[in-house]
């Protein structure tokens, strides 16, 4: 039985819905919001998870906002998991056996951790940290092991890995592609971090993968590296993520790797929208940041009011704190060998590498210059030219770098 209607729901507890409710507020003071969310903590910071293994977390640490900022904005918190979505007749029902009718529905549910598939190991296996409870079982077992094998060196498994050799634990990480955030970086700066984390203690295998691993009688798992066999307390896995399109899959909805979006962030059904980790966009390009999730919430709740804003892609950054270094990316993806012209330019410990196309910034990565990333980030958003960046953006010497992964 339908319990009530909603001009709007949310599903997912994310910096999506978080920002929808945000700017939904700005057209509509009105309509009651219901926001749907599984986790058993308000939406939270999620980027700022596994970079307190060191100290651990309290369970609202990192949230977003206070419980009452929900209340004075008319948003109901359903702690619930959808399990059936209907378009024709726009409902929606929970886990708990709620119903409810909809205007306007966004799909926030963001992506899951890829579980790679090895021999020897089940899904039990296995620690991630793509959410709070992950992390917080992962700082659980660290009171015991002392030696881990990280599976995949993205953005969370460098910032794992970092967190764990800080804590004095032995981590031995294998990635598939030869270099560290290879998708992210060029060679000249996975040169500088595979050699830092030499430095802290890393052993890293790039350009394998492990086929097999044995667990114990004593309860270890045991793997063949190169020929050498190594032990570990405990495995990780950091290979990535999948958007979570389940429930639109169920739903009807267009959906491939992610939920099919228009410029508009609608799905195949006007009056479903999806934004976030969760949504392809034209060319079959899916975000993944933090900022470009924030964005596309902020459009979904214009469009939700009155169709003014499409969504056109700017360059969000990525940045991260690991092994002593700063490093940030934005656009690398885009970079096409031979159509773009390079300044790569070093200066002490900082470096950056500018890409432009017909004399506008299109991308950059940058290494140790942490106190003018918003000026980075700015210059991209903004499509400055070589001279404008010569003028206000200088490559100068090296300020004071503060190592700050836990802030």
């Amino acid at each position: 039985m339908v319990e009530s209607h909603y001009p709007f729901i949310i599903i997912g507890g994310s910096i999506t819905a978080y920002s929808a409710i945000q700017t939904f507020r700005e057209y509509d003071i009105d309509s009651r919001i219901l926001l749907v969310s599984g986790e058993d903590r308000l939406p939270y910071k999620r980027t700022k998870i596994n970079k307190h293994i060191i100290r651990g977390f309290d369970k609202e640490e990192f949230r977003l906002a206070e419980e009452i900022w929900y209340t004075q904005n008319k948003v109901d918190l359903l702690p619930d998991w959808v399990v059936d979505l209907n378009p024709a007749t726009k409902t929606i029902t929970t886990k708990g056996h709620h119903q409810f009718t909809f205007g306007r529905l966004l799909l926030a549910t963001g992506a899951t951790s890829v579980i790679p598939q090895i021999a020897g190991l089940t899904l039990a296996d296995y620690h991630t940290v793509q959410n709070a409870a992950d992390v917080e079982k992962l700082i659980s077992t660290c009171q015991q092991a002392q030696s881990f094998l990280i599976i995949g060196a993205g953005v969370e498994g460098l910032e794992t890995a970092d967190q764990l050799v800080r804590k004095g634990k032995k981590v031995v990480m294998v990635n598939r592609l030869p270099h560290p955030m290879q998708k992210l970086f060029p060679e000249s700066i996975t040169d500088v971090l595979k050699a830092e984390m030499k430095k802290k203690g890393v052993d890293f295998f790039g350009g394998i993968t492990v086929s097999a691993v044995r667990k114990n009688n004593q309860g270890s798992y045991e793997a063949m590296l190169k020929g050498q066999r190594y032990v570990f307390d405990a495995v990780i896995a950091c290979t990535g993520a999948i958007p979570n399109i389940t429930l639109a899959k169920q739903a009807g909805l267009k959906t491939d790797r992610g939920i099919v979006v228009n410029q508009w962030l609608q799905t195949s059904h006007p009056h479903i929208f999806a934004a976030g980790d969760v949504a392809q966009h034209a060319g079959g390009y899916i975000t993944g940041l933090w900022h470009a999730a924030q964005y596309q919430g902020k459009i979904v709740a214009q469009n939700v009011n009155k169709y003014c804003m499409k969504f056109d892609a700017p360059p969000f950054r990525l940045k991260t704190e690991v092994f002593n270094l700063y490093l940030f990316s934005a656009a690398y993806d885009s970079v096409v060998p031979g159509e773009m012209e390079i300044i790569n330019e070093t200066a002490g410990n900082v470096s950056r590498i500018l890409y432009f196309k017909e004399g506008k910034l299109k991308a950059a990565v940058m290494m140790n210059d942490k106190e003018r990333a918003k000026t980075y980030q700015q210059a991209l958003m903004e499509e400055w030219s070589m001279g404008k960046i010569k003028n206000k953006l200088p490559l100068r010497p090296p300020m004071p770098f503060k190592f700050s992964p836990s802030k």
